[in-house]
């Protein structure tokens, strides 16, 4: 799927001020206080088909980078590997969840804004400034699963957006044994892939509201 840039068919600037989704109250006055706000805010439907977009998204959408507007409205993220990971995160919102996404400069926070059955609500979507960027306090999540101090390292790297080897580079620990404390983490938690690990892991953080605002 081809991906839009500023003056493509599609134009991320002229993205209507109001947002589509039913059921808003004074919309108009909403996307206006969106509008004043520096961070980016994005309304998404769980199939990652754009919503709303406020002023700073439209401008992070035009740069595409780290997040892609294609043509059709859907959006993605600028790295192919880690779309992943985007669509379990829109899904655990979906649920009713809240994962934060970490990305080398920005971290992503997701959060349901209706309790429409099914998991087919809008999501809302937030960038935080590069500048909050910190590994996510998953000692909750950690403990609920049994896992070792080492491990629990290992998985906040995941959760930051390190491949394994990174994280193992950034611990001082060696790639193999990265990679054994991975297979320990996912035998605790149940989790089959690596995506679905760190969006669990990172809907367990609550990053509301001091780590955006």
């Amino acid at each position: 799927m081809r991906a839009l840039q500023a003056g493509a068919n599609l134009n991320v600037m002229s993205i209507p001020a109001c947002g589509s989704a039913p059921g808003l109250p004074d919309a108009a006055v909403l996307a206006a206080m969106a509008d004043a706000l520096p961070w980016p805010l994005l309304l998404l439907r769980t199939d990652a088909q754009l919503l709303h977009a406020n002023r700073a998204a439209r401008q992070l959408l035009a740069e595409g980078t780290p997040l892609r507007l294609h043509a059709g409205g859907r959006v993605t993220t600028a790295a192919a590997d880690r779309s992943a990971a985007f669509a379990a995160a829109l899904a655990t919102a979906a649920a009713g969840g809240r994962p934060l996404l970490f990305e080398p400069e920005c971290s992503l926070a997701l959060a349901p804004l209706s309790d429409a059955p099914g998991g087919h609500g809008p999501v809302l979507l937030a960038l935080s400034p590069a500048d909050t960027l910190q590994l996510p306090d998953l000692r909750g999540f950690a403990s609920a699963h049994g896992l070792s101090p080492a491990e629990t390292r290992v998985l906040a790297r995941l959760a930051r957006g390190d491949r394994p080897g990174d994280a193992a580079r950034a611990l001082g620990i060696s790639a193999a044994t990265a990679r054994s404390q991975l297979v320990a983490i996912r035998r605790k938690t149940g989790h089959a892939s690596v995506a679905a690990l760190v969006a669990a892991a990172s809907s367990a953080v609550l990053p509301w509201p001091d780590r955006l605002v």
